[in-house]
């Protein structure tokens, strides 16, 4: 059992903009057999990757024409750790909240292995 707060759920607003060190993100596995970011109860689908970091942009709503409401929050995350949201807030409720965390998520340990 997973202690208080349940990982990967929305805790608080997060400061964008800047390298947060010490919050936990995970990963989960897509239809694709690629991975998601999970990060303060939202779910990010992976952009690009570069030597060092990769892109991630809201998975909600975004492949949606232009006309509807298209989230335009972002993340980027360390190989070495570490995550910093782009500059735009999510313009929808989080989806993960409370009790309703998927039940494999994986560390970022996992994810990004140490040297």
């Amino acid at each position: 059992m997973f202690p208080f707060p349940f990982p990967g759920q929305f805790v608080r607003e997060v400061t964008r903009g800047v390298w947060l060190e010490r919050h936990d993100y995970f990963f989960l596995r897509n239809q694709k057999q690629g991975f998601n970011l999970v990060f303060n109860g939202y779910m990010y689908k992976k952009e690009a990757s570069f030597r060092s970091t990769v892109n991630w942009i809201c998975s909600d709503g975004n492949g949606k024409r232009l006309t509807e409401n298209k989230c335009s929050a972002r993340a980027i995350t360390k190989i070495e750790g570490g995550i910093k949201l782009g500059k735009n807030a999510h313009n929808h409720p989080p989806r993960f909240m409370g009790g309703n965390i998927p039940a494999k998520l994986l560390p970022k340990d996992i994810f990004y292995p140490q040297y």
